[in-house]
């Protein structure tokens, strides 16, 4: 009987104090309060990303390449919790990321002089290359690539990893 009594007694308390159905936890603790999740870039040729927001959880990943995109889907502090376009997860020290905008090519395609389909191509874009995003519209994107010289062009938005959040 009593235990039946404090089995009843703890779900009437935990019903009323639980949380509520519309709860949603948070992505964003004391963060920069900019949209979420957001692409980003990286300032600089070498960036550890560690497992948590802090220079106390141990590095999981490097990431050795100046301008590389990361989608930002948490914010905690100062640090970042960012996904590459290859799925790996972990956090970066704000201080290590640019709003610059950049992108990754994910198929073979041709960089074209206008946004259609009809535009004379400029050049033949690789998957993995990392590009300029200058703008998008509904389907194109300008962009450029800085290698000895600098070329610009349009692409298919769907065509570039980090141009589909903005």
């Amino acid at each position: 009987m009593k235990s039946t009594f404090l089995t009843l007694l703890l779900v009437i308390f935990f019903s009323q104090t639980g949380l509520p159905e519309s709860y949603m936890p948070k992505d964003k603790i004391n963060g920069s309060g900019l949209k979420i999740p957001r692409v980003v870039s990286l300032k600089n040729s070498l960036t550890f990303m560690r497992s948590g927001p802090g220079r106390k959880y141990p590095v999981i990943f490097e990431i050795r390449q100046k301008g590389y995109p990361l989608k930002i889907t948490a914010e905690f502090n100062n640090w970042r919790k960012v996904v590459t376009s290859d799925k790996l997860t972990g956090w970066i020290h704000t201080q290590l990321l640019s709003s610059f905008r950049t992108g990754i090519i994910l198929d073979t395609i041709l960089l074209k002089k206008t946004p259609s389909d009809k535009s004379e191509a400029k050049a033949k874009l690789l998957p993995k290359l990392i590009v300029n995003i200058i703008r998008c519209d509904l389907k194109w994107c300008k962009i450029e690539i800085i290698k000895e010289k600098t070329h610009s062009g349009w692409i298919k938005k769907k065509s570039v990893w980090g141009a589909l959040l903005k």
